[in-house]
């Protein structure tokens, strides 16, 4: 909320410097986050006025203009502004003023006429950063006086970030009230003059829908000023506070809601259906053209203004193309409603057109002060641009406005609640400025919020107005200390701090995503599983509950792949919802380069054991990771022959493999994503560390190469080797798998190192050999395995 510090001081008696107004709106609620300094100009920068303009010979666009600024001779300027003209007002810079920039101004000569001075342009007097014509002023300008006096400069400008309850302050007058309540000043009412109704005429008004619309004005005016001019006070105010002047009718309803909250609608009469405005909810199958030139396609939701031809604005939101105010416009229709936040608030969903108006109509306008905003509209179109104006029609059901109920603020809960020994009569004080009543009570005051404080309902509401009143900063703090325990960790325990901190050392970043997903990637995720859905979803790719964290984390990895990204690894540890309980989870998606680029080692893609590796390192801190087993299974969310189920201790805890590319859409094909999803339960729980002495003596080593059936998986041939080697097994390792020419294609080779060690003695070469025979057998017997010649 921009607020314009002169034009603040027209509602409130206050003297303060713009920083300690800003520090004190700041402890009172209102966030100042900046301020604008609008600073003044030179005072020899003033008001002139051309007399006689001719064209300089031999010049394309150079004329020598006579300058009355009420000094004894006329100054002669050379000019190149298009806009300028003979009896048109603009600012001056005399001899010897310095414009913004810096540049000071010096008589010159120009295609050989004398320049005694300079015409301005708003850019040049500090009013914007860029204009290329000269800043023309009002007819009622007084000739000679000082621009600074002219504009009211020097000025600033306050950007006040106000939090979605306080709806009330999104105006000059909410301001007011809060920097009054601040700094203990007079607020000022600036009621507007009624303006007499000398036209009889009025403009036909349905309302069908009255819950959406509760309060209707509107007022016509007949006889609009083709030829009038936005004054220059309110085009600087209004360009002051983010508007943009665009006709004199529009720029006047802008105004008067930034100066009272009320947003406004004028519609041109003359582009719209004799028999008047329907207040009514859409139809599904029409259509409408905002002002903005966006087309919409409605349903049955939105809350219209319409007509008998169709629809003619987004009611609350923005007029229409067909019926807004263009420069032949004579004849208007003022409108000024209370249009309930829930039915605003369709509207911006649905669409996403999002306006001042709806910024102010979602929060709650004062559902009292119609009428006010159509007069206050009135006397300024007449004022500015004439006109003949109708009676102010107002249809109103208050049953169905906001009623604000009396509510106690007890004396003993403000003293507990704030912990603080407020005086009363500075309570009862305090009480009357929020409220419209605050009465006595034998246990505190009974108040009535006023109808444009929709946030101020129960007893803790007022009570927090009481504090913030009186001052944060003089309630004193204190802090308790309670003896607390915390919790006893066990050594058999693994935090979730361990499994971040192994995943991040695998070069794996963590993503936060939403517990809410797209149900149609959770169904082909997870055919399975039965996902909540939301019943106020805020999306419709958002409206069910997770079953696996996978969704969300293949959106996170797709966002960052249409980044070009050339290494993705994410993992989100988080709940899923099932049909009868919730269950954390661990995700993780692996995609691209397994490595940095380097000399040394040749580049390479991520495949399924690199993200198998990292899993089993997960395992490892439970330091049962023997235990761990990967079953190799088709899973539908995963790539044929890519995939397995994972389970440890026998039972099944997750899934791994290649996510399906169909489910990926964009991404290249020939780049596997890989997935996994694993119960975080499995991996809170590790086994005692148990230490044993290293042996003295040597180990014995040996090579087996085997060539099995292709399909056959290491982990078996691994378990029947540790099963039959014996007790002097310490280690066994995978070094090498082999498909190629000197094997059968149906055949693969695998090779294993053993080592052997006892603790008591050195063992020899026929104890090893002897083991070594007996795996062979083993092997050969149970999967056909033979050594590799």
């Amino acid at each position: 909320m921009l607020v314009n510090l002169n034009w603040l001081r027209k509602w409130c008696d206050f003297d303060l410097p713009a920083r300690d107004l800003a520090d004190a709106l700041t402890m009172i609620g209102l966030e100042v986050q900046s301020i604008s300094d609008v600073p003044a100009c030179d005072e020899k920068i003033v008001v002139g006025q051309i007399r006689q303009m001719q064209p300089i010979e031999g010049s394309k666009n150079l004329n020598l203009c006579s300058v009355d600024v009420n000094q004894t001779d006329a100054l002669q300027i050379v000019c190149a502004a298009p806009n300028a003209k003979i009896e048109g007002k603009y600012p001056v810079a005399l001899k010897g003023s310095v414009i913004s920039g810096g540049n000071k101004i010096e008589p010159v000569v120009i295609g050989n006429h004398a320049s005694d001075a300079m015409l301005c342009s708003e850019a040049e007097i500090g009013l914007s950063d860029v204009s290329d014509t000269l800043c023309e002023l009002d007819e009622a300008a007084a000739v000679g006086i000082s621009v600074n006096e002219y504009f009211q400069l020097p000025d600033c400008v306050l950007d006040i970030d106000l939090t979605p309850n306080r709806g009330d302050c999104l105006s000059i007058r909410g301001v007011a009230r809060e920097v009054s309540l601040a700094v203990e000043q007079k607020l000022y009412s600036h009621k507007p003059t009624a303006v007499e109704a000398l036209n009889p005429d009025e403009f036909p008004v349905k309302i069908v829908h009255r819950e959406d619309c509760p309060v209707y004005c509107g007022r016509l005016i007949r006889g609009i000023s083709t030829d009038a001019a936005t004054p220059d006070w309110m085009r600087y105010r209004l360009h002051q506070t983010g508007h943009r002047c665009i006709h004199p009718i529009v720029d006047i309803t802008n105004y008067v809601m930034m100066e009272l909250g009320q947003p406004m609608h004028a519609f041109d009469v003359d582009l719209m259906d004799a028999d008047g405005i329907i207040v009514r909810r859409s139809k599904s199958g029409e259509s409408l053209t905002l002002l903005n030139e966006e087309k919409l396609k409605l349903d049955d939701h939105c809350l219209l203004i319409a007509d008998k031809s169709g629809p003619i604005g987004l009611a609350g939101v923005m007029g229409g193309h067909t019926s807004g105010i263009v420069p032949t416009t004579v004849n208007v229709f003022l409108e000024a409603a209370f249009f309930t936040p829930d039915a605003i608030r369709r509207s911006v969903a649905k669409f996403a057109v999002h306006s001042d108006a709806s910024h102010r109509f979602e929060r709650g306008v004062d559902p009292m002060r119609q009428a006010e905003a159509i007069e206050r509209a009135s006397e300024l179109i007449v004022q500015i641009a004439g006109g003949i104006c109708g009676p102010v029609q107002e249809i109103r059901n208050d049953s169905l406005v906001p009623a604000k109920r009396p509510c106690l603020v007890r004396q003993s809960r403000v003293r507990k609640v704030l912990g603080v020994d407020i005086p009363d009569d500075k309570i009862e004080s305090i009480l009357s400025s929020v409220n419209d009543m605050a009465a006595s009570h034998r246990e505190g005051w009974e108040v009535t919020p006023p109808p444009f404080r929709f946030d101020l309902e129960a007893e803790h509401d007022q009570i927090e107005e009481i504090a913030r009143v009186y001052g944060y900063d003089r309630i004193p703090s204190s802090v308790k200390f309670d003896v607390t325990q915390t919790a006893k960790s066990s050594e058999t325990d693994v935090p979730q701090s361990a499994i971040r901190n192994t995943l991040h050392s695998q070069g794996y970043y963590e993503a936060i995503t939403y517990s809410f997903v797209d149900p149609q990637l959770n169904l082909r995720l997870h055919p399975d599983a039965v996902a909540k859905p939301l019943s106020n979803p805020i999306a419709d790719n958002l409206s069910v509950m997770r079953t696996m964290v996978l969704p969300g984390l293949i959106g996170a990895f797709l966002e960052n792949y249409r980044r070009q990204k050339s290494r993705i690894c994410l993992y989100e540890i988080g709940r899923v919802f099932l049909a009868d309980t919730e269950v954390n989870r661990l995700a993780g998606i692996a995609f691209g380069e397994a490595a940095p680029a380097q000399w040394a080692v040749p580049p390479r893609k991520i495949d399924f054991f690199d993200v198998k590796g990292h899993v089993m390192r997960l395992f490892e801190l439970t330091r049962k990771s023997h235990d761990v087993k990967f079953i190799a299974a088709p899973i539908q969310a995963m790539m044929p022959n890519c995939s397995a189920h994972i389970q440890f201790a026998g039972t099944p805890c997750g899934i791994i493999g290649a996510i399906n590319s169909e489910i990926l859409g964009d991404v290249d094909s020939d780049h596997e994503v890989f997935a996994f999803e694993i119960d975080v339960d499995v991996l809170s729980k590790r086994e005692f560390r148990h230490y044993e002495s290293v042996s003295q003596f040597p180990s014995v080593i040996r090579d087996i190469s085997l060539v099995v059936r292709s399909e056959l998986p290491v982990a078996e041939l691994e378990k029947a080797i540790r099963e039959s080697a014996g007790e002097f097994l310490e280690i066994l390792i995978l070094f090498d798998v082999y498909y190629g020419v000197s094997v059968d294609f149906k055949t693969k080779s695998v090779a294993f190192r053993l080592t052997y060690r006892s603790k008591s003695r050195t063992l020899t070469d026929v104890e090893v050999d002897r083991s070594i025979a007996g795996i062979l057998n083993v092997l050969d017997e149970q999967f056909g395995a033979k050594l590799r010649t």
